[in-house]
């Protein structure tokens, strides 16, 4: 048997190629909308992807399992309670699937959703004992998937599911079973998560806070599995639309070089802050172009919005469109410069060292801090407000139109996306060039204060 993981960094998702070879066969769990990538995998490993398996109907990332099955005769898996308007083999809890000598086992998890299960899986070659489980977010590493994507009246009714879920479902197995998750670090489905991708039962039951919780009353979990959550990203709701319908092959056209941008597109700028900020096209949004540049347009942009990438290079272009394609963002008409026309107007964003953004608070502008609510409470400028980034735009009326706004994040990226979004809305803004961490690494005054101002 062999696992190979695949791993989304800006998503915080993982996924799965579980392979027969001597059978010539494979399985997936939990599979994004790349599907390229898995089968090039399988051809290397000379194995037939037969069978795909989903946790749960997914928030955070738009499932491949729909698109692989229009391709390829496979059949895609998923507990009771799925009901996805595709066909796929719905399973009670208990039941047993076998791919070449690999049994999967479906067990019913829910708690991260209602119709959450996990997969136990046995090497039949070797014994028929379980050995690895697919958990999904019933059990990650350090922590479990959160209960609240679905809305308060759900929340309480699913913690104490996944309550359940843990006592009475996962920590009675062995502990030698070794746990692969769905959701990793960088994840808005959890708290912060262990940096490992993978773990054991044994280990988990031993150093998971949250597993030793659900061995006490349920009040004192429920109070810990709501500590440290980020904002939810705005585009939840309509991946798990898209996935209960069941998501097409994404397009494979290459994009044209526009180079008119009608007023309603909107315009992202994928360069470093320092480079957007020294002169860039009016109301473009300074989304960085690394592993976390989906999530961000999807915290920012309406979802189904038109999009237009401001770069010049082609082939990064086509990579920030994969990226967009595995959130759901598929209306993407072209790229273009990001240079100002001529006779377009530039604009400037001011790149801040700590200092200078201490002076400028002391003198009036206004620090924002962009972060989300655990980085704040774990430390902040004293005379900071907190308004989480995915939020901005939301409340931007609430910052003041007659000061400066200085925004700051972790290290300047996030900040130079909200810097970007006020002065679209006519605020005058500046950027903390490094970040809290260069704040604190200038030994400016930090605060742990929890309330924000």
């Amino acid at each position: 048997m062999l696992i190979e993981q695949f791993f989304d960094a800006g998503l915080g998702h993982a996924s799965y190629l579980v392979a027969d070879p001597d059978a010539g066969v494979a399985f997936l769990v939990d599979p994004d909308r790349q599907i390229e990538t898995y089968l090039s995998a399988a051809a290397r490993l000379g194995v037939l992807i037969t069978d795909s398996f989903e946790t749960h109907i997914h928030n955070d990332y738009v499932s491949g399992s729909r698109a692989l099955a229009d391709l390829r005769p496979i059949t895609v898996h998923a507990g009771a309670g799925a009901g996805f308007a595709y066909s796929y083999a719905s399973h009670p809890d208990g039941d047993e699937v076998r791919v070449g000598e690999l049994l999967v086992r479906c067990i019913a998890t829910p708690g991260h959703t209602p119709e959450h299960v996990a997969y136990l899986v046995s090497d039949l070659r070797r014994a028929d004992d379980p050995q690895y489980l697919f958990s999904g977010g019933a059990l990650l590493v350090g922590q479990i998937a959160r209960v609240d994507l679905l809305g308060p009246k759900q929340a309480e009714e699913l913690a104490r599911s996944a309550y359940a879920t843990l006592r009475e479902r996962l920590l009675t197995l062995s502990d030698y079973i070794a746990v692969f998750p769905t959701h990793g670090g960088g994840s808005a489905c959890s708290a912060d998560v262990a940096g490992s991708r993978w773990t054991t039962l044994g280990f988990e039951r031993k150093h998971n806070h949250i597993a030793q919780l659900a061995s006490g009353d349920f009040e004192s979990f429920r109070a810990a599995i709501a500590e440290g959550l980020p904002v939810a990203p705005a585009y939840y709701p309509r991946v798990r639309a898209i996935n209960s319908m069941g998501a097409p092959v994404a397009s494979r056209a290459r994009l044209p070089f526009v180079r008119e941008i009608t007023s309603d597109v909107i315009r992202i700028d994928p360069r470093p802050p320092h480079v957007f900020g020294a002169g860039h096209r009016l109301g473009a949004l300074n989304v960085v172009g690394n592993d976390s540049f989906a999530v961000r347009v999807g915290a920012t942009v309406a979802f189904g919005s038109p999009i237009v990438i401001l770069t010049t290079d082609s082939e990064q272009a086509e990579r920030l469109r994969e990226q967009l394609a595995v959130i759901g963002y598929d209306d993407i008409r072209g790229y273009a410069s990001p240079e100002p026309m001529p006779g377009e107007k530039i604009g400037r964003i001011e790149q801040l060292d700590a200092r200078t953004a201490a002076a400028r608070s002391a003198a009036g502008a206004v620090l924002l801090d962009v972060r989300e609510q655990s980085e704040w409470d774990a430390g902040h400028a004293p005379a900071a407000i907190h308004i989480p980034y995915e939020n901005v735009r939301a409340r931007a009326r609430e910052l003041p139109l007659d000061r400066q706004i200085v925004t700051y994040c972790a290290a300047g990226t996030r900040s130079s996306l909200v810097a970007s979004i006020l002065e679209s809305s006519g605020h005058d803004v500046a950027n903390l060039h490094g970040g809290f961490t260069a704040w604190r690494n200038a030994n400016l005054e930090v605060s742990t204060a929890k309330i924000a101002r």
